[in-house]
């Protein structure tokens, strides 16, 4: 097998780990390995010759690139190199070569590699695994390609030499690369994909299983990737405690059984000491993880932190407006993330007068309209760090009044930059209410360029929005941190029995486009369909348009229902309909597939409505003239019940695996703690 790599010197020990994966994984294959650089000096190939102590089955060859061939190309990822576009001209340094595997060096081979190598790609220019980023974050139409055509990772290329050299595609390589820097924010990656376009094979996505890939399918699938790919500005190598990845201890797996072993571990423990000092130092309570093992440490602070929940609505607390950020505030964060370690307030907004109320055990209030009286109450009470779902006018308007400038961790939920709004705008039947307010993302930028905030989300595709959104540049950071669910255990979705019914979930408004929902209802009478949720804003408006179909006989308005009650609904409920023109990652999603209630919708957050159920595809404007794509969605999942009985399982083990409570407590106390004592 022929296997390329292009590096600089600093990557050569994950270059080495990478070589040792595939040798352990390969015994009986003879490699041929073929490393691209321009600084590779000779202590480095020391170091990668030094595998031919522990494994005999391969050869190297070194090309040594002149480095100003690449110098003008785009560089826009932070964290990305200019090797990266050293692929493109593997056909030019190979002339007698017909076929060749290109692997990035942040990856790990955990199977053989036999039938990959032996997949047959004539007639095409390259084979490669869809990037469901590209895909979720809707980026891959910004560079000409259709919703469902195929989009690549370029971290693993299977190429037909032979026929790239046949249709001199190097040279348009580099000239689509200059043609196109202005529109790609991809780099030789989006290249790739457009200059190869349409003559690409796609391969099974376990040959290049990303972070994304074991969140979506659960930890259990892991097993079956025959690669492993560490995409991202996150590796393992850089952390001192866990990244998140439940992959990442196969990076040190293989770190092992390499020649750097010794070496790498030495200075791991050197920088865990390190940084269990400086926690200790502060008094803080943390976990970390290296190299698999698990070290808890703490020291008691002589005081809780406390914290100031920004929110203006509480999920019908104090007389608030139901919904997701709502829901997400009272049912979680102020219910779970106080302890012997963390105090925390709600603050709601301004009155005439201070206002306190007693909400759930936790002390909620307004503050003072009058800025001087607001401004002492607030220095009164000493919030260490502020914790913000979003970033609304009045949790901005509080903020401000903080002369300390605490620190802000914002929780990236529902952001929304205007080519949002211009989707949302296309509604006319009842316009929603636009609330873009530009004060309160410059505040936020301000404060991102003061240093402090630190951002946490619940959705990978909500980044660039954020980023979008907020005048971020592409390097900032974002942990990822889920929305979580509380889920029943002692549900069983093969025994319960589900009925033909089909609910909508969540507040009645413009954006939600109840009536598309009745219009379904109405041309599917074998079904029953329930509304379960209120008017709240521009309530007369609201119940005007949908007392048009109160007369629709399986046609049911619950209203708001909370608890059991909706569970009861849930449960019962085969599928979810969401004619939203906007969500970001619904909680009502999140409930549905935690009973296995599967999914239609025209909106498709972290792909979740294509994997458990099916998405329609874009349906913008009032949508009357889309109706038809949700009834025939509707009919064949009930049609197929054995497909629907499996969907809902594996959505169930999702929610169970990515969005439990347990780890959403552990994550966020973390965050908050590490916050209020930096």
């Amino acid at each position: 097998m022929n296997i390329f790599f292009a590096i600089n010197r600093t990557y050569i020990q994950h270059l080495c780990v990478a070589m040792t994966s595939i040798l352990v994984n390969n015994p009986d294959a003879y490699m041929h390995f073929n490393v691209i650089s321009n600084d590779l000096d000779d202590d480095g190939k020391r170091k990668l010759e030094k595998l031919k102590k522990y494994y005999g089955n391969f050869d190297i060859t070194y090309f040594e690139v002149e480095g100003t061939k690449f110098e003008n190309l785009k560089l826009n990822i932070g964290y990305i190199s200019q090797q990266t576009y050293y692929r493109y001209i593997i056909p030019e340094l190979v002339s007698d070569m017909d076929k060749a595997l290109y692997l990035d060096a942040d990856l790990i081979v955990n199977q053989s590699l036999k039938d990959l190598w032996e997949t047959n790609v004539d007639g095409y220019y390259a084979a490669g695994v869809r990037d469901t980023y590209i895909k979720d974050i809707g980026y891959a139409p910004k560079i000409g390609f259709g919703s469902n055509d195929l989009y690549i990772n370029a971290g693993v290329l299977l190429l037909n030499l032979k026929k790239i050299r046949e249709d001199d595609k190097v040279k348009e390589l580099f000239d689509n690369t200059q043609k196109f820097s202005d529109i790609i924010e991809y780099q030789d990656q989006d290249i790739i994909n457009m200059t190869f376009k349409n003559k690409i094979k796609e391969l099974p996505l376990i040959y290049n299983y990303t972070f994304r890939d074991v969140i979506s399918n659960g930890k259990e699938k892991l097993d079956d990737a025959v690669i492993v790919h560490f995409t991202g500005n996150k590796k393992p190598w850089d952390y001192y405690f866990a990244t998140g990845n439940p992959a990442e201890y196969l990076y040190f797996k293989y770190l092992q059984k390499s020649p750097f072993k010794t070496s790498v571990l030495k200075n791991k423990l050197k920088k865990i000491k390190t940084f269990i000092f400086s926690k200790f130092k502060n008094g803080n309570k943390r976990r970390i993880k290296i190299l698999g093992i698990k070290i808890n440490y703490s020291k008691k602070r002589k005081n809780a932190i406390k914290v100031g929940l920004l929110v203006d609505e509480f999920f019908g607390g104090a007389g608030t407006a139901f919904g997701g950020y709502g829901f997400l505030a009272r049912h979680y964060i102020a219910k779970y993330i106080p302890c012997h370690e963390i105090e925390m307030d709600l603050l709601l907004g301004f009155s005439s007068n201070l206002q306190k109320t007693k909400i759930d055990n936790i002390n909620a209030y307004r503050l003072p309209k009058n800025k001087s009286l607001a401004k002492k109450w607030l220095k009164k009470q000493k919030y260490d760090v502020f914790l913000s779902v979003e970033l609304t006018s009045s949790s901005y308007q509080i903020l401000k009044l903080d002369n300390q400038k605490k620190r802000l961790v914002l929780w990236v939920q529902d952001p929304r930059p205007w080519y949002e709004w211009r989707e949302i705008n296309t509604v006319k039947l009842f316009p929603e209410t636009c609330y873009w307010d530009t004060p309160v993302y410059e505040y936020v930028n301000y404060m991102h360029y003061l240093n402090k905030v630190r951002y946490i989300t619940q959705g990978y595709f909500l980044e660039d929005k954020a980023r979008d959104l907020y005048r971020l540049n592409n390097d900032v950071t974002m942990q990822y941190l889920p929305n979580p669910i509380s889920t029943d255990n002692s549900f069983n979705i093969h025994t319960y029995p589900k009925k033909n019914h089909i609910i909508f979930l969540g507040r009645i408004e413009s954006v939600k486009r109840g009536w598309l929902f009745c219009e379904i209802a109405q041309r599917l009478p074998e079904y029953e369909f329930f509304v379960l949720g209120q008017t709240f804003r521009e309530k007369s408006k609201n119940s005007e348009i949908m007392n048009k179909y109160k007369n629709i006989k399986n046609l049911h308005f619950i209203g708001h229902v909370e608890g059991e009650e909706k569970n009861r609904y849930i449960k019962d409920a085969k599928i979810l309909v969401n004619t939203s023109i906007h969500e970001a990652l619904p909680i009502s999603f999140l409930e549905a597939l935690s009973f296995g209630t599967l999914l239609v919708s025209n909106r498709n957050p972290e792909n979740l409505t294509s994997k458990f159920g099916i998405w329609v595809g874009t349906v913008l404007g009032d949508g009357f003239d889309k109706i038809d794509l949700y009834v025939n969605a509707i009919r064949q999942i009930i049609n197929n019940d054995e497909q629907r009985q499996q969907k809902a399982f594996d959505a169930i083990q999702y929610i169970k695996n990515v969005h439990n409570v347990e780890k959403f407590v552990v994550d966020l106390r973390n965050v908050l703690l590490e916050e209020a004592n930096r």
